[in-house]
């Protein structure tokens, strides 16, 4: 695979040094138009990385997902499983809803935190653009790695219909349509459907009471655009609402594409699924088989996905004699909720678990379990924001921006409700005591069989201002200066309440068979309000620090606190002739801090600085006679108090806990190559690579929670100042005395400096190769895509067993179209020879004390494998007709 890469990228840099003149028969590179600064610039007179496909690109290289846009974006990922997107390196690290995305996404210039939309077929979408590095001047918000920005299409002045069908395997179907036109007194409008149905799962159920999962189900959107002009032309207006509903069986973010490899515990019950399945809960005797392939899982609770959004946004232009006045406003509601199968099995029938007697240590008691468990997952969102801007027209040297911005959101976001629905002894729960362990004093009541409960309401609002002036010194020489201000403010009332049965921390459940409440014991957290910890009940400032709700159980707490930064851009431009342009920038980036907040235990250290990062970018643009394009960039990033979750395995709980932690330092730099030849006419290549190095360089000590013990190889021990005096680190031991005695229950911790940031794909390259015969009828075109990821660490702790291994895949696609584009026939494969590409992994342990802490256990430290995987072989044929 090295050899085909090298000899690929050779060939697109000798390209290089062609003459003009051998493309002289060439059809030249049509010029494509973006907004990526807030104006209307050809791609190749912009000064910044930008990847932009329009909507014929994207169907003839077939484009039809974020993930299809990762393939032909340098420095670009995206996770479908846990829905994050990253540039450069810089992302999102925890799907918290108090927390922050490293790529500012935009719906037609309105800031979305969804990246659904983006996912829309052609039908609705004009134009896509990625601007990549810091965009801290005129897009601001979370734009600290980059910007994505979708452009709709608009309402036409003539009439317009298309319809458009689609059918595949797995039983896909697709129906689309759209008509747009006058309608009257100047105003236009469009009307645009789509609904989709994937009527089979990519992964098989072996249980046979229940359907096939992943990637299946039914997505349907209904959008309505109006548009006019009045006072001659001189205000232009637009308006868009849509509505988007997704009911499915594991199709979306938080879908079913992970399969779970390693070793499960055949003597210790209540260990996590496995393929094969641990379907009889570590019992000796099988009680029901496992899994058998790769693509399967046995299950009794369905993957549901119900999701509902819609948003309006309004757009105004006021066109002066110099310049122009644009005021854009939208909001967006956003319920997304989630069901996942805890148990993982399709076990229902209690059964007797032989445990140890707390009572009496040498017996056993055959403690009755139900097995099934599943979570309720749920993010009810809303925002609106508002933006004024100021724009420049008139000829001159000097060009300027100015603008002020508002944003607020507002959430319910639910991260646990995760439940036994069949057990009706968590109704009526005990008390955990710490003085005496078999206490049965009555815990509030517990209606709906809960067992780990952790949510939030919150609050998110910003304000910036923003300026930028460009300054054409001559002809060659331009100067490009901007400054934007920007205050966060967050709250987060949290709400958390947690149980424990027949594990070590409640030994009275072994004797009464009844759940112990142990929120106040896992929770030793405290409220932050206005940047003051509050480690009481007492009121402060008329809000309750901290304090557990008699008639719910939950314990709650509210966390405060507030961030700003002065971020901008300078640089400069050479452009020694029409075809060439040279730039160098610098550039300030920010992300307001957040909250670790809705979780099941309200733990210490939950709140994080800001984010900052110093960017420094020198980028060609260069066109050769018309027909081979060559776009490069290299950049240097100086990352600063990078926000990153870190677990650390809670033996006695048995479940991880979370800090969230600034991370002081880290290191990103890399290229990235972008090139289009068109040597012959109806032949266009398309090439791209990136080279991406993004390592932490001052990092923190902390516990990988899946190798406690740093036990794993490779794990990269912290100095004994950094431990526990009873951590086991070499010289310790647990058979040992006094200062050489340790604890295998005690985490010890790693250092993480060197390690790669999460998802930065060190190397990945892209081709395609397209070409078109004119006939009589209309056009055909075939277009064939190779794209090749190197291996990517999914975690700060860089052991194998977070390492996914790096693959290639090759898509194919064949375009007719009429000769009047009347109608058009697209037959697609993706994934065309089938390869089982990771999308991302983790690791999970099997819990030392689950094994009585014996080191010599066969599982003892062992880690097991969760594998997130992309679509198999998929195959599509659509018709269009338009009139």
């Amino acid at each position: 695979m090295g050899s085909r890469k090298s000899k690929l990228l050779s060939c697109a840099f000798a390209l290089t040094a062609f003459s003009s003149e051998a493309f002289a028969q060439a059809t030249e590179i049509e010029e494509l138009v973006v907004t990526a600064e807030k104006r209307e610039q050809s791609l190749q007179d912009v000064p910044v990385a930008i990847s932009a496909f329009t909507d014929e690109r994207r169907e003839l290289v077939g484009i039809n997902s974020v993930q299809d846009l990762t393939n032909f974006t340098p420095g670009l990922a995206y996770s479908t499983n846990n829905d994050r997107a990253s540039l450069r390196g810089i992302g999102r690290f925890s799907n918290n809803r108090s927390t922050e995305g490293g790529v500012a996404m935009y719906n037609d210039g309105f800031y979305t935190s969804s990246v659904t939309a983006f996912a829309q077929s052609t039908l609705f979408l004009e134009r896509t653009e990625v601007l990549r590095g810091p965009q801290g001047t005129l897009y601001g918000k979370n734009a600290i790695g980059g910007a994505l920005n979708i452009v709709s299409k608009r309402p036409t002045d003539d009439f317009y219909g298309e319809t458009r069908a689609s059918y595949g395997n797995y039983d896909a179907k697709t129906l689309e349509g759209a008509i747009s036109g006058p309608l009257f007194g100047g105003v236009r409008g469009r009307l645009a459907g789509s609904w989709g149905h994937n009527g089979k799962g990519v992964f098989e159920n072996l249980n046979p009471n229940l359907p096939d999962e992943g990637n299946r189900g039914a997505v349907w959107t209904v959008e309505g655009q109006l548009d006019g002009n009045f006072a001659d032309g001189k205000v232009e207006w637009w308006l868009k609402h849509s509505t988007t509903e997704w009911h499915t069986l594991g199709r979306g973010p938080g879908g079913r594409t992970t399969a779970a490899y390693g070793s499960r515990v055949t003597d210790v019950p209540l260990q996590a699924p496995l393929t094969p399945n641990a379907a009889n809960f570590g019992i000796g005797s099988s009680l029901l088989p496992g899994n058998t392939c790769q693509f399967c899982y046995n299950t009794d609770d369905g993957n549901f996905i119900n999701l509902e959004s819609t948003t309006t946004t309004l757009q105004v232009v006021f066109h002066a004699d110099n310049f122009d006045v644009k005021y854009i406003t939208g909001q967006t509601y956003y319920d997304y909720r989630l069901q996942t199968d805890l148990d993982g099995t399709s076990r229902q029938a209690p059964f007797f678990l032989p445990l140890q007697n707390p009572l009496a240590p040498a017996t056993t008691v055959n403690a009755l379990y139900f097995p099934r468990q599943h979570n309720q997952y749920q993010e009810e969102v809303w925002w609106f924001s508002n933006e004024l801007n100021i724009a420049s027209t008139h000829e001159g040297p000097v060009q300027w921006l100015f603008g002020v911005y508002q944003f607020r959101e507002g959430s319910n976001y639910r991260l646990s409700d995760a439940r036994f629905p069949d057990d009706a002894r968590f109704e009526t729960p005990v008390l955990f005591s710490a003085t005496n362990p078999l206490s049965t004093a009555a815990a509030a009541p517990n209606p709906l069989r809960r067992y780990a409960v952790g949510e939030s309401e919150n609050k998110n609002q910003s304000y910036a201002a923003f300026g930028q002036i460009d300054w054409q010194i001559n002809d060659a020489f331009k100067v490009t200066a901007g400054l934007r201000y920007t205050y966060d403010e967050k709250t987060s009332f949290e709400g958390a309440r947690l149980f424990c049965l027949y594990t070590a921390s409640c030994p009275v459940s072994r004797v009464n068979g009844r759940p112990v409440d142990i929120t106040a014991a896992a929770s030793p957290g405290f409220s932050t309000i206005n940047g003051v910890q509050v480690t009481d009940a007492a009121v402060v400032g008329g809000v309750a620090g901290i304090y557990t709700d008699a008639t719910t159980g939950l314990r709650h707490r509210l966390l405060n606190y507030d961030w700003s930064a002065v971020t901008g851009t300078l640089g400069v431009d050479w452009k020694p002739d029409a075809d060439t342009l040279v730039y160098g920038k610098y550039s300030r980036g920010y992300k307001a801090g957040g909250f670790d907040s809705g979780t099941t235990t309200l733990q210490t250290f939950v709140t994080t600085e800001k984010e900052m990062i110093d960017a420094f970018e020198v980028g060609l643009k260069k066109t050769f006679g018309g027909r081979f394009q060559l776009n490069a960039s290299a950049f240097y990033y100086d990352y600063q108090d990078i926000q990153i979750p870190l677990s650390f395995f809670n033996e006695t709980l048995g479940a991880n806990q979370t800090r969230f932690v600034n991370v002081p330092k880290a290191e990103n730099y890399g290229l990235e190559l972008e090139t289009t030849w068109q040597p012959i006419d109806g032949l266009q290549i398309l090439a791209n690579y990136s080279y991406l190095n993004a390592k932490i360089k001052e990092g923190v000590f902390s516990p990988d929670p899946d190798d406690p013990l740093a036990l794993q190889p490779g794990a990269k021990i912290a100095p004994a100042s950094a431990q526990a005096a009873n951590a086991c680190i070499p010289g310790r031991s647990p058979t040992g005395t006094g200062a050489t005695a340790c604890s295998l229950l005690v985490n010890v911790n790693q250092d993480i400096s060197g390690s790669r940031l999460p998802s930065s794909t060190p190397h990945r390259f892209t081709i395609n190769a397209n070409y078109t015969w004119t006939l009589d009828p209309g056009t055909f075109s075939v277009s064939s895509s190779y794209v090749w990821r190197d291996s990517t660490y999914y975690s700060v702790f860089n052991a194998y067993y977070n390492k996914a291994k790096s693959y290639g895949t090759t898509d194919f696609r064949a375009v007719f179209r009429e000769k009047d584009d009347k109608f058009a026939i697209i037959g697609s494969i993706k994934n065309v020879f089938d390869q089982r590409g990771s999308a991302g992994i983790s690791g999970t342990r099997i819990s030392n004390n689950s094994v009585g802490n014996n080191v010599n256990h066969p599982l003892f430290n062992r880690v097991n494998q969760t594998v997130s995987y992309i679509l198999p072989r998929t195959y599509t044929l659509e018709v269009q007709y338009r009139y």
